[in-house]
């Protein structure tokens, strides 16, 4: 406990033994709450650290968070019982709405209310779940080899042979719970914390946590607009991997190279278009850079400083641990700077993104505590927040901005400035396997949970419904049991606030790009100078509801959620995705400009010792072969020299032959032949790049006047 509350206990006394006025029961009040508020603080650090200890493998890991898990729950229903009997019609003034936000959150707990036993029976079930996924050491990698679940992941991305691949989901579902055990003993918990929390139905329950009123209803409403552009995703991700005949047909799901099918990264060097250039150097100076784990953290806290939020502290990287699975999850002490989080080192563009987003989700957890109003449940209400989501989601769409890539060395802005179009659809197909699949998956789990609770699904039918449902909802063909091996499905958690936020995400960045004179502009820098408020918003933590926050947010802009920011984000893969699923279409992004050819050293760069010959170094030859690994063939044979994803080796040549000795005796004859050879070449390239553009314009003339032709005829 803290050295403050034996002061706490005497004030709390000294209230109870005064009268009985209004302003008496007010101070009751808040005593009592100040006071549960610290014992929930303090049960926020035994169970941060026993959750710690069991991600860490610890024997006793599991069992200790087991205890502290249980014991919350009989906790949170003895202070909600608590503060009950002390509020009164009368305790709150009109204009009390502080304190009558705390005494609300701390009233509905969410599934904390559940009775003991089912609580217990909650927490147990999960608990042991995740824990077998995540520790088990004998998953099928291949080969004939078992493995842990981060070289499960690591395999399932490299993996090309279907078989192999089919194997692998098999062996991950083989330690999963029983589906039976789920259906029948924790998904009905939902009904009756959604009871205990004082609502009839558990969609509204679902709305009330997500603190949006008709929550799912918008997010369906949404998603219809959204989907045209993931059939289109779908429809193109069939046709590169099954051909024309698979367009429109469900994929399996190993095939996407995910064991839930909620994220289609691991596919993209299968669906690049003809010009990945900005794809492959990426991916090459993260790999040689070896940006992944602490590393890629530290990138990230180099973009927050460059957008004036603060670095995290370095106490929290001290004390974190990369050598663990990915996705990255993060520990909440509910102190001060008392956060940790365990990460892989895993090095990938999806892991650098996400690297991003959970720095942004720590910055956000910090900020909110600055702010000296706001009080345990005013930080870690248990809400789900769209904006808590959106924020670091926005933050990992800046990390693939060209200015936040050119300042990590990443890629060159320079060399961005050429064909910035097709750089720009290569960044939104890697954002776009990352987001849209999250988003169906989102909608389908919360829906089917629903469909289930609600008995739309005959009871026969049950437990072949995931399937069914992922395969019409999705058109992927999943099996019946992976949908167990999600925490938020374990947990009963309702992904609405996630889907929302994904939704929101686009819109901030949407509110700021517009903002800008050209769109070749530093969006990091101008979100830098205007970055007032995000910081805003993450000052008030759960004060408002964050429906509330969402106009200020985006500068007053938008009052609500709005589908046009994804959309609109999207356009030009939108058009891509036309153009490669009917090549008739008009929808074409503009032609590919090869970018200047990259500088051979200079004579005076070479070493003097250049003729000396050179040790082979085993390291080095090994890392230069998993580089060469990773060159993607691309259609245009004629730019293959340099569309790689490893910087090119230049051969170094002797300048002067061995017949040349009169340009050695003649030095300013050789200089004017020189200089003479490059004014031809610069008068070549200047030809044709006239005589380009003057063939795309008659080339753009002649489909207008053909459109124009259709036009009259069809009038």
């Amino acid at each position: 406990m803290r050295p403050n509350f034996f002061l706490l206990c005497i004030c709390f006394y000294a209230l109870l033994s005064s009268g009985t006025s209004s302003g008496d029961d007010r101070r009751w009040l808040v005593s009592l709450v100040d006071l549960v508020e610290f014992d929930y603080q303090d049960q926020c650090d035994q169970r941060a650290t026993a959750a710690w200890e069991e991600l860490l493998g610890s024997t006793k890991g599991l069992s200790m968070k087991l205890e502290r898990d249980k014991a919350f729950g009989i906790f949170a229903r003895k202070q909600k019982t608590d503060v009950e009997s002390a509020f009164t019609a009368h305790a709150l003034s009109a204009d009390d709405d502080t304190l009558r936000r705390r005494v609300k959150l701390l009233l509905q707990p969410g599934d904390a209310l559940l009775d003991t036993q089912q609580w217990i029976r909650l927490v147990t079930f999960a608990d042991n779940a995740l824990n077998r996924i995540r520790t088990s050491t004998d998953y099928d990698c291949g080969a004939n080899t078992t493995c842990s679940l981060r070289e499960l992941h690591n395999s399932l991305a490299r993996e090309q042979d279907e078989q192999v691949l089919r194997q692998m989901k098999l062996s991950w579902e083989s330690h999963l719970p029983e589906l039976h055990d789920y259906l029948e003993n924790i998904l009905p918990l939902l009904r009756n914390a959604s009871k205990e929390n004082h609502y009839e139905l558990v969609e509204e329950y679902w709305d009330a946590l997500c603190e949006y009123e008709g929550a799912l209803l918008a997010a369906r409403e949404l998603w219809q607009r959204v989907r045209p552009l993931y059939l289109k995703l779908h429809k193109y991700t069939a046709l590169k991997l099954r051909g024309p005949s698979a367009v429109g047909e469900p994929l399996p799901i190993h095939l996407l190279h995910s064991l839930t099918g909620d994220d289609w990264s691991n596919l993209i060097e299968k669906l690049l278009p003809k010009h990945p250039d900005i794809y492959q150097k990426v991916h090459a100076n993260l790999q040689l850079k070896d940006i992944g784990g602490l590393k890629a953290f530290k990138e990230a806290n180099n973009l927050l400083s460059q957008l004036n939020l603060g670095e995290l502290p370095p106490e929290i990287f001290l004390e974190s641990a990369f050598n663990g699975t990915c996705p990255t999850t993060v520990v909440d002490w509910c102190q001060p700077n008392k956060v940790r989080f365990v990460t892989c080192k895993d090095v990938s563009i999806q892991n650098y993104m996400d690297a991003h987003e959970a720095a942004m989700k720590i910055r956000y957890k910090l900020i909110t505590a600055l702010h000296s109003n706001n009080t345990y449940i005013l930080r870690e209400a248990p809400r789900y927040s769209a904006i808590y989501e959106a924020v670091p989601g926005f933050m990992s769409l800046l990390s693939l901005n060209p200015h936040t890539l050119d300042r990590a060395g990443l890629y060159p802005l320079e060399r961005f400035n050429y064909n910035t179009n097709h750089h720009r659809l290569v960044l939104q197909l890697i954002i776009a396997l990352r987001d849209l699949p999250k988003l169906n998956y989102y909608i389908a789990a919360d829906t089917w949970r629903l469909d289930v609770l609600m008995g739309k699904i005959p009871y026969a039918k049950i437990e072949d419904s995931w399937r069914d449902f992922r395969k019409n909802f999705s058109l992927i063909e999943t099996s019946n049991v992976d949908i167990v091996g999600d925490p938020y499905i374990l947990l009963n958690k309702p992904y609405i606030g996630k889907f929302l936020g994904i939704i929101l995400k686009y819109q901030i960045y949407q509110s700021f790009a517009e903002e800008l004179i050209s769109d070749d502009s530093d969006l990091v820098k101008h979100v830098a100078e205007n970055n007032q408020r995000l910081i805003d918003v993450m000052m008030q933590g759960f004060v408002a509801t964050w429906p509330e926050m969402v106009s200020d947010l985006l500068a007053k802009r938008e009052n609500g959620l709005e589908y046009t920011g994804i959309t609109d984000y999207f356009r030009l893969l939108d058009e891509y995705l036309d153009n490669q699923l009917d090549p008739a279409s008009d929808n074409m992004v503009e032609d590919y400009v090869d970018p200047p050819v990259e500088p051979e050293p200079q004579e005076n760069d070479i070493s003097e010792k250049s003729d000396t010959p050179i040790e082979p170094n085993n390291e080095l030859d090994k890392t230069h072969d998993d580089i060469h690994e990773n060159i993607i063939e691309t259609d245009d044979d004629t730019n293959s020299k340099y569309e790689t994803s490893t910087v090119g080796v230049l051969e170094i040549k002797n300048p002067v032959g061995v017949g040349d000795q009169n340009e050695i005796e003649n030095p300013k004859e050789a200089s004017y032949n020189v200089y003479w050879w490059i004014g031809v070449a610069v008068a070549l390239a200047v030809i044709v790049i006239l005589v380009a553009i003057i063939a795309r314009k008659r080339r753009s003339h002649k489909k207008q006047v053909e459109r124009q032709r259709r036009q009259n005829t069809r009038a």
